[in-house]
């Protein structure tokens, strides 16, 4: 069987797997009784791009007696994402928490100009909701460029949606569905009237799991010398091409 290697964001780790990208995304989601329910979301990486303990993987990825493939094997659960290069990443994956699965190639990416402040849901190497004035390349290069005592090797986030927020905080949230809205509002127009202050904490820690309908323009990794982004769908293609997923990613299942 073909071995595959995966980045976990949820939570961190790297692992080994006979399963194919799809397969293993519905894993993680529902298990193999289809007990469990939970989102997740992962990158497949370039096996000769990282070092490996290959001796162990020969020894664990192995199939079970009635010939099923070896779901996974763990094979580290700690800074896992500092340690993986940024060239060894292939796709991103988005599993709902039925086990669908959205596969996201990596694009360029061309900078907005028309916001005042960034929404982000950081997810390594940790879970604090952020807004910002800055946009996704300088918040990573702000955050990993080691210039300040606040500093990370690596960030892993998705940009979510400001709306109209985005440039008046006073304005309606109308149809984004955040926690405490009067709370995010609050952090917003103090980080709007500071004109030294560039990010301000909305959550320390994530509460649940993320609504994928509030992400804006995707999902950014990178570190002081490089970055790459991840592309969400347009609404369009999420209607269409992805409707499947979409359609599973706006119900919340029990």
């Amino acid at each position: 069987m073909e071995n595959h290697y995966y980045l976990v964001a949820t939570p961190e780790s790297l692992i080994a797997s006979h399963l194919r990208p799809f397969e293993f995304g519905n894993y993680l989601a529902v298990g193999t009784r289809k007990n469990l329910r939970s989102q997740s979301v992962y990158f497949e990486i370039d096996p000769s791009k990282v070092e490996l303990p290959l001796d162990y993987v020969e020894e664990k990825l192995v199939p079970y007696e009635n010939g099923e493939p070896k779901r996974s094997v763990y094979l580290s659960i700690y800074r896992v994402f500092e340690s993986i290069p940024l060239d060894a990443l292939k796709n991103l994956y988005l599993a709902t928490d039925d086990g669908k699965v959205l596969e996201i190639h990596a694009a360029e990416y061309v900078a907005k100009t028309t916001k005042d402040i960034h929404l982000y849901q950081q997810y390594n190497p940790f879970s604090t909701m952020v807004a910002s004035k800055l946009n996704p390349a300088e918040f990573i290069q702000h955050l990993t460029n080691g210039s300040t005592p606040v500093s990370v090797p690596k960030l892993f986030f998705v940009e979510l949606q400001l709306n109209q927020l985005a440039n008046d905080p006073t304005l309606p949230l109308n149809n984004l569905p955040y926690r405490n809205p009067a709370h995010l509002r609050e952090c917003l127009i103090k980080l709007n009237e500071t004109s030294e202050r560039l990010t301000k904490t909305v959550l320390r820690v994530r509460q649940s799991e993320l609504p994928y309908r509030t992400i804006e323009d995707g999902f950014f990794i990178g570190d002081s010398k490089s970055f790459l982004f991840y592309p969400f769908p347009s609404q369009k293609e999420l209607e269409s091409t992805y409707f499947s997923w979409w359609r599973s990613a706006l119900v919340q299942h029990f």
